[in-house]
């Protein structure tokens, strides 16, 4: 049970962005490599190409909302992960009783994000669509944790 939770962790963290986490087992390392090369690919970037597709099947875009929203959603998710990246850094590498205080930043800087991407799509996008938008990213993490948690590794094995 141990080992599947390391799996979970160390797939939410290459999800969020952080594709090194400390050292997950040898055998998930071997693996990861045997997925990336028979998949032509790092795993993060086959998960980021499918969160694309999830999101982008859940807002059903005209071309025209496809054209605008793309490279503004690429840009919101970057920004995200560069936060994600950030935190997780601090977490592992604080040994300063103020780890509270710099989560709430963090959470901060995450919230602001929403808040200013959120607007930015709302000017290309209905209301409605707009709120799938968290909801469609929320729904493939939970999917994700599932798919990982029934496997155990990105790959089947």
């Amino acid at each position: 049970m141990n080992t599947l939770l390391k799996y979970i962790v160390f797939g939410l963290l290459v999800f969020a962005g952080i594709e090194s986490y400390s050292q997950p087992p040898a055998s998930f390392r071997s693996n990861q490599r045997s997925f990336q090369q028979r998949n032509g690919g790092s795993p993060y970037r086959k998960i980021e190409a499918a969160k694309e597709n999830y999101v982008a099947r859940q807002l059903d875009l005209t071309d025209d909302e496809a054209e605008k929203f793309w490279p503004l959603y690429r840009q919101y998710s970057q920004e995200m992960t560069a936060v994600r990246q950030l935190k997780r850094q601090n977490m592992l590498n604080n040994r300063s009783g103020d780890q509270s205080r710099k989560d709430i930043y963090y959470e901060q800087q995450m919230v602001d994000i929403k808040r200013k991407y959120n607007q930015e799509f709302s000017k290309i996008l209905p209301p409605a669509k707009v709120s799938l938008i968290s909801r469609s990213e929320r729904e493939f993490t939970d999917e994700l944790i599932k798919i990982y948690g029934e496997r155990g590794t990105p790959d089947g094995q």
